[in-house]
């Protein structure tokens, strides 16, 4: 009989936070969304979140969070944005969004529900509202169908990292509400506190 593993889950500062941004350059260079060596500018203004494995502490999973003025995020930088959904999210305060970025986990590890968990609880716990992100078409379209997220579209889709990507928005209490009133039992367990969900993971 198989052992269900067991997960830790928390943002991460010193060693853990290098084994993060490693594996998140090992990942997209290995799907082809960054070059070997190649500069990742938002480094120095990220949280990051990691999934980490209880007996071996090997780091299985990650995303981030980017903290930067709105027109300085990737997605804003590198996408079309509508210039009403642009003068709406610049009304926002600057401590009030970030940018979602950054998540990728290892094969068969079945860790991003809980990734986002940890993400959001974190961002509930501090005051962010809203998060800006871009999605790859075929997850948007998965999203939608399966965790009926309100991400609301601010821009003309785009081909960035190599997929054609979707720029959205996401309000946290839309998203909330509508998970309560369509996807209850989502709704439950990404309101919980699990005991393996810690607000930093050290190492």
């Amino acid at each position: 009989m198989e052992v269900e593993e067991t997960y830790y889950f928390g943002n991460v500062e010193g060693k853990l936070r290098d084994k993060a941004i490693a594996l998140h350059h090992q990942r997209y260079q290995e799907v082809g969304f960054f070059k070997q060596n190649e500069e990742d500018p938002y480094i120095d203004h990220s949280t990051y979140f990691v999934v980490q494995t209880e007996d071996a502490k090997e780091v299985v999973g990650v995303t981030r969070l980017i903290f930067m003025p709105m027109e300085e995020l990737p997605t804003i930088k590198n996408f079309s944005i509508s210039l009403a959904e642009k003068e709406r999210l610049l009304q926002l305060e600057e401590s009030k969004y970030a940018e979602f970025s950054a998540f990728t986990k290892m094969p068969k590890h079945d860790v991003g529900l809980g990734l986002i968990k940890t993400v959001l609880n974190y961002s509930l716990n501090n005051d962010v509202t809203h998060w800006i992100c871009c999605i790859d078409e075929r997850v948007y379209k998965y999203m939608h169908r399966i965790f009926k997220f309100p991400f609301e579209v601010i821009g003309e889709p785009n081909v960035y990292l190599g997929s054609k990507t979707i720029p959205c928005a996401l309000d946290l209490s839309v998203c909330l509400a509508t998970l309560k009133e369509k996807r209850s039992t989502l709704y439950d367990y990404l309101m919980e506190n699990e005991k393996n969900t810690v607000e930093e993971l050290t190492q």
